[in-house]
């Protein structure tokens, strides 16, 4: 009986149910002035058509994905208004099949291999490894999310007294290479040799989460490589935007109140228990926390608040020369350009994100977004032989903007003070010895 009701159920759905993309094309349009811009913008709440970038004023490409019925009115629509287009990826699905994810135990090593992708379940098992390995590494919870799984990160810590520096990855689902970075960073801040990495690892607490959108991300894995939101039912369609949906200019410029849109911002601040516990986790530790860093794909951008408005608030002088520093030192490993400014300059306005709420709520120093490779050509299938380069310039851009802070008088950890304090007595003793012969 239950072997032929599981035969049926193989025949009606296939052996593999996951959401195929065959046939869908991804487009890179290249507006050239506002009015393509414009034309663009009249497209976007087109449902036929995936936007993977925004046609934000300033955007000088703009990601669309397009199925086969769709996509000869698109190539149409941007030649009819003179907007210059490419195709980067003809068969999508080609892309995801030629995408590696690996399955990490803690019977088969310690380590992550740097050329592939992991589940949720190998990331959370890699955190435990970690964990039973390194006595200054703990498991931390972040809260959870709308299906009641953990948002499991790592807390590495060298002692008491010291200032926090924040990671939040994976708060959209597709955007693999987010997860992937964060758990190199990790990687690097616990078993690296290079003096100045084990130093940033010892002078600060960082709490690290890979994946705070894990009922999204293990959709990806499972059913739709390609889904960004959370897995919360609304009506006939599923999911919020996570990062719509902090209590910051709610349902502003930027998202939508139509659950069928990826920018879906909820049905208020703070609705989604992603959101609202991983919150009340930041405020627990506000007081401590130095620096945020929040990462996303794509676009090769360093991102800082505000998403609403263009003007350059709160220490934006300070963190825009900071950013840029650390841009540069991003650069030289493999030439890899970013550029930094606001969110709303930089790329496009938003309401309800996760560093303006951290910027205003908690009055964090600095804040920023890492929108990490590529530049429109792979998008969010950014293939895994580029976790390990973007992984290293992006390490090396984390220890830059360290450096940079300190020079124009950030990151005072308390553990550093206490250091210099007792440096600096010691010298004062040996000098009064010297004295005393």
């Amino acid at each position: 009986m239950w072997k032929l009701l599981a035969f049926l159920i193989t025949v009606l759905v296939g052996v593999n149910s996951k959401l195929r993309f065959d046939n869908y094309t991804l487009y890179k349009a290249l507006p050239k002035n506002l009015d393509e811009i414009k034309k663009l913008q009249e497209l976007y709440n087109d449902k036929r058509f995936d936007f993977w970038s925004d046609p934000a004023p300033n955007a000088d490409y703009v990601s669309i994905l397009s199925n086969l019925e769709n996509k000869i009115y698109l190539e149409e629509y941007l030649s009819a208004h003179k907007i210059n287009f490419t195709v980067t990826l003809p068969n999508i699905q080609e892309a995801i099949d030629k995408e590696t994810v690996a399955t990490y135990s803690r019977s088969n090593g310690r380590f992550m291999n740097w050329t592939t992708y992991y589940d949720l379940d190998s990331i959370n098992s890699w955190i435990d490894s970690l964990v039973e390995t390194h006595e200054e590494a703990s498991v931390i919870y972040g809260g959870v999310s709308y299906e009641e799984r953990q948002i499991k990160g790592i807390k590495i810590s060298h002692g008491a007294g010291r200032k926090i520096i924040f990671i939040e990855g994976g708060i959209h689902a597709r955007e693999w290479i987010s997860p992937a970075v964060v758990n190199y960073i990790t990687n690097e801040l616990l078993t690296s040799d290079d003096e100045e990495t084990r130093a940033a690892a010892r002078e600060f607490d960082w709490h690290i989460f890979p994946v705070t959108n894990p009922d999204g991300y293990l959709w990806t894995h499972t059913e739709n490589r390609l889904w960004r939101k959370n897995r919360r039912p609304v009506g006939s369609e599923f999911g919020v935007d996570l990062n719509r949906n902090w209590n910051i200019n709610w349902l502003g410029i930027g998202a939508s109140s139509n659950p069928a849109m990826d920018n879906y911002a909820g049905t208020g601040p703070f609705s989604e228990p992603e959101t609202r516990s991983l919150s009340e986790y930041i405020r627990s530790i506000g007081d401590e926390i130095e620096m945020y860093l929040s990462f996303h794909s794509f676009g090769q951008l360093l991102l800082l608040p505000f998403g609403n408005t263009t003007d350059q608030l709160a220490n934006y002088n300070d963190a825009i020369k900071i950013g840029r520093r650390a841009m540069g030192a991003l650069s030289v490993r493999f030439n890899t350009l970013y550029n930094a400014g606001n969110v709303a300059e930089a790329i496009y306005l938003a309401s309800g994100v996760s560093i303006d709420w951290v910027k205003e709520s908690i009055n964090v120093p600095l804040v920023y977004v890492y929108e990490l490779r590529d530049r429109g050509n792979f998008g969010s299938l950014l293939p895994a032989d580029q976790i390990l380069p973007t992984g290293q310039e992006t390490m090396d851009s984390i220890l830059e903007l360290i450096h940079q802070a300190k020079r124009l008088g950030y990151m005072s950890s308390s553990a550093s003070t206490l250091q210099a304090t007792i440096a600096l007595l010691s010298s004062l003793t040996i000098v009064f010895i010297i004295l005393s012969i």
